[in-house]
């Protein structure tokens, strides 16, 4: 089981590793999506919110990947994608079609069926990390081992904002730039 345990851990830290490093890159267009589930007077906070949000992906993301020993960040990835995946559920609902953002630029799609599936398979693999672990010996690493991996983890957050950063920069077809 520890295999397929670290396995889910690994996917689901990539893949907070690369939305919140593809949100921290325009995170207005995030922004926009949290209006859609906000009352308006709460509007002003939605910029504070997206980045806010695209920080707590990045850093759950680097310390899971990091520290796959640790439970509770297990169960606070495990919160974190439930709430994606309720948002997913009522913005399928509410607002289908359009534009959710989940993953920054990288993500043309808007709220559908495949988002709230995708939603739904993030949840089921950080159900599966939150299995405990059977201590083994290759799981104590040394400080620079943590260490790499965590250089490892930020270099794919800004891997996946520069790519957000560089679709930003592509004009649309009506000749404007995102």
């Amino acid at each position: 089981m520890t295999p397929l345990v670290l396995a889910a851990k690994a996917a689901v830290a990539v893949v907070l590793l690369a939305s919140g490093g593809a949100k921290l890159a325009g995170p207005t267009g995030f922004a926009g999506t949290i209006r859609l589930f906000i009352p308006a007077r709460a509007l002003p906070l939605t910029l504070a919110a997206a980045v806010a949000i695209a920080a707590t992906e990045v850093l759950s993301g680097a310390v899971s990947l990091c520290w796959p020993g640790l439970g509770w960040v297990n169960l606070a990835v495990l919160v974190l994608s439930c709430g994606f995946a309720i948002l997913a559920a009522v913005g399928y609902v509410r607002h289908r079609g359009r534009p959710c953002h989940c993953f920054g630029a990288l993500s043309r799609t808007g709220f559908g069926l495949s988002s709230l599936l995708r939603a739904l398979a993030i949840v089921a693999a950080a159900a599966v990390a939150c299995s405990p672990i059977r201590p083994a010996p290759q799981l104590h690493f040394a400080l620079a081992f943590h260490l790499l991996l965590l250089a490892g983890a930020v270099l794919m957050a800004a891997a996946a904002a520069a790519a957000a950063n560089a679709l930003l920069a592509q004009p649309d077809s009506a000749g404007t730039v995102a």
